[in-house]
């Protein structure tokens, strides 16, 4: 049998909330207002208070790390404080993102672009490399283990948690930390409108996963949010930054395959469709065809919290939380809804322009709840 890989801590940052589990149950059960559009970018987009993050850092931390970092270090001393883990030795980090310090990027290149040489920042050199938040984070949390940064279009969070949890059930880590993070910038949509690339839903924020092997939750007494029954990756036929036909999705076979399930054993699907309607359509016919003749509820979080890296992490542990309690959080033209569905085993799955395919089976914590 493979090696069982438990969820034991959340930690999240966005919009609209933070927190850990508790906070996340609370969310996902409670009305709310779909994001509205903002005056500063041409789709729908939400922003974290900058109040939201003053009290993970004192004044010399939170001055020397960037806007995304601060996202990725508060959303990692949330996930390790809800799974009751002291940072340190035995602990990786897997992170996610699609477009890394863009800001500091940016900023960095301005300065040579209007003062050349001498414009250039020594402070923010090290923030032009795409494993920035990485490196604060181990720092931060002593994470002294792997680690890993992933650059992937739309599917980052969600590949980073995949990816860890088949770190873990191979026997290379303990325990890791395993999410995603996304900063939003004006640029970045302003390029994005230009490309016509511009239709996805877009916000901000991080969120971070602990996971653990079934021994080390077990030796520690950890309470148990859920299980990653089984991840998979794959690769879709489709042009660069285009979209495929539907056919056998060979990430939710592997997935299931590892889980020991069939499609009929799945209850409830967490998509990745964030308002590009074309990739979101194709999505729709990939999950159609792998899970027939079954239909089971599929709902996406991001008409709620805009799509970015850490939502795919989100995705998981929202899907924790439904395979507990039964309820489905989804965005209906009228605003958001509630749907009660079978408790039980679901699916997270995500797709990319371009066929890049992640697929994640996730279980309710059963008899170690």
């Amino acid at each position: 049998m493979r090696p069982r890989v438990f969820i034991t801590g959340v930690g999240i940052v966005n919009a609209a909330f933070t927190g850990g589990a508790a906070a996340l149950a609370a969310y996902l059960g409670a009305p709310r207002a779909v994001l509205g559009a903002s005056p500063r970018f041409a789709t729908p987009v939400a922003e974290v208070p900058a109040a939201a993050l003053a009290a993970f850092f004192d004044e010399t931390e939170a001055r020397r790390l960037s806007p995304v970092c601060r996202l990725a270090v508060a959303a990692a001393r949330l996930a390790l404080e809800d799974a009751a883990l002291v940072p340190g030795r035995e602990l990786g980090l897997v992170i996610g993102t699609e477009f890394g310090d863009l800001r500091s990027t940016i900023e960095f290149a301005n300065g040579y672009l209007g003062s050349g040489p001498t414009g250039l920042s020594a402070l923010l050199f090290p923030n032009t490399v795409m494993n920035t938040m990485a490196a604060a984070t181990t720092i931060a949390v002593a994470a002294k283990e792997m680690s890993l940064t992933l650059n992937a279009p739309l599917v980052a969070g969600e590949l980073a948690v995949a990816q860890a949890a088949l770190a873990i059930a191979g026997g290379r880590a303990r325990a890791i930390l395993a999410g995603g993070v996304d900063q939003l910038d004006p640029f970045l949509f302003e390029v994005l409108t230009e490309l016509q690339a511009g239709a996805d839903r877009r916000g901000e924020g991080a969120t971070f996963l602990v996971l653990e092997s079934e021994a080390t939750a077990l030796e520690r007494g950890a309470r148990v949010l859920g299980e990653i029954a089984g991840a998979a990756w794959r690769a879709r036929p489709a042009r660069p930054h285009g979209i495929g036909r539907a056919g056998a999705s060979p990430a939710i076979a592997a997935a299931l395959e590892a889980a020991g399930a069939d499609a009929a054993s799945v209850r409830w699907v967490y998509a990745s469709a964030s308002g590009d309607e074309a990739r979101d359509v194709w999505e729709g016919r990939l999950l159609d065809e792998a899970l027939a003749p079954h239909r089971p509820p599929r709902t996406s979080l991001a008409p709620l919290l805009g799509r970015h890296a850490g939502l795919g992490a989100l995705a998981v542990a929202a899907g924790a939380c439904t395979a507990r309690s039964g309820l489905l959080s989804e965005a209906a033209e009228s605003g958001p809804s509630l749907r009660t569905v079978e408790r039980g085993r679901g699916l997270v799955h995500a797709v990319a322009r371009g066929g890049t395919q992640v697929a994640l089976v996730v279980d309710g914590p059963g008899e170690l709840a």
